[in-house]
């Protein structure tokens, strides 16, 4: 009997589609900068307007011509990102496309761009999410990984999860046996990541861990803790306070509600982090970044629609402590399972 025919994931999905998303928002601030730096100009005349947004779909074009004619981890990032600035470049003109006057200052169109980048990031979460990889999958991707440690002599992300598997399933089958053979090399190669970045990233690692062994993690994260709830609850006082001030109706009401309320959810989860920070590094640190996606995921849609470009500052700061908390997240994963794998000698009694 033929196995089923389904379309099987590639592990790199969520970095490719955040590689496409933080380009997408940066083309779209960088030409929102742009246009209000040089006085929105039009290029054309004669009542010829070459909109921007036709730049952003021969990019996209571009992004496909490199999928179709290319292969290689590093042509799908470079595609990705591409393809983000296209989109950005398209997106950014969606308030002239719903509206009836073509109106790019449109004042939700801003809120709206937003919404579909968040959309676009719960579905890439979604689609690894909503099921472990299976066998076949992670077979599928260690073809794709194998090429990449022979021809460019580093391991890509993912490697250790591709490799348990067909560590776990052993198998007759040579092939199987030779991508096996080829990832345990591969494996103690540097990450696919530029010589800065990969510096950084060790630099940061190692800080973590000296603050594991110092024992003044605790009050460290118990202090990142309290400055983001501060954070979110001067987001809040600002946003009750210029309600009750105002007296704002409609839209703006539904927004800062929407906003307050979301503040209100995420101060809620940091207490709880905060809570469970005693028992569960790893559970404190879930609750946070519960926190700051629900910040981010729904009280900075609210916020950019009331403020614009405004908020920015506030989209910066999750930003860098979803960085910060996805770091040490995987810090405390690579402990844990370094420690699952050692003799139980190695552990010291308790």
């Amino acid at each position: 009997m033929r196995p089923a025919r389904r379309l099987l994931r590639s592990v790199a999905l969520v970095p490719l589609f955040e590689t496409f998303l933080v380009s997408a928002v940066i083309s779209v601030l960088v030409i929102r900068a742009a246009l209000a730096l040089s006085g929105f100009p039009q290029l054309g005349g004669g009542g010829l307007h070459i909109a921007h947004m036709l730049w952003g779909g021969l990019l996209m074009l571009l992004s496909l011509l490199l999928l179709f004619g290319f292969v290689g981890r590093a042509v799908q990032f470079t595609a990705a990102m591409v393809s983000g600035i296209g989109f950005g470049t398209f997106i950014d003109e969606i308030g002239k496309f719903v509206t009836s006057d073509n109106d790019y200052f449109f004042r939700p169109a801003v809120a709206l761009i937003y919404a579909v980048f968040v959309l676009l990031s719960l579905l890439a979460r979604a689609l690894e999410a909503r099921r472990p990889f299976t066998d076949r999958e992670l077979l599928a991707n260690a073809f794709d990984l194998a090429r990449e440690i022979h021809l460019h002599h580093r391991r890509p992300a993912h490697s250790a999860q591709v490799l348990a598997s067909l560590s776990r399933h052993e198998s007759g089958d040579p092939l199987v046996g030779a991508l096996r053979q080829t990832l345990e090399i591969g494996i103690s190669e540097p990450p696919l990541l530029p010589g800065p970045f990969r510096r950084l990233q060790r630099r940061a690692a190692r800080f973590y861990l000296e603050l594991v062994r110092s024992r003044r993690l605790h009050q460290a994260v118990l202090l990142l803790f309290v400055v983001y709830a501060l954070f979110v609850a001067t987001s809040l006082t600002l946003l009750v306070t210029a309600w009750w001030s105002a007296s704002l109706t409609g839209h703006a009401a539904v927004a800062r509600a929407g906003a307050a309320a979301a503040d209100l959810l995420s101060l809620v989860m940091i207490a709880i982090g905060a809570a469970r920070l005693r028992r569960s590094r790893s559970g404190a640190y879930r609750w946070l970044e519960r926190a700051v996606m629900v910040n981010l995921l729904v009280s900075q849609v609210f916020t950019f629609y009331l403020q614009q470009f405004g908020a920015i500052a506030g989209l910066a700061i999750d930003l860098i402590l979803l960085v910060v908390l996805n770091g040490m997240i995987r810090t405390e994963r690579r402990a844990a399972n370094r420690q699952a794998h050692e003799p139980p000698s190695a552990h010291p009694a308790h």
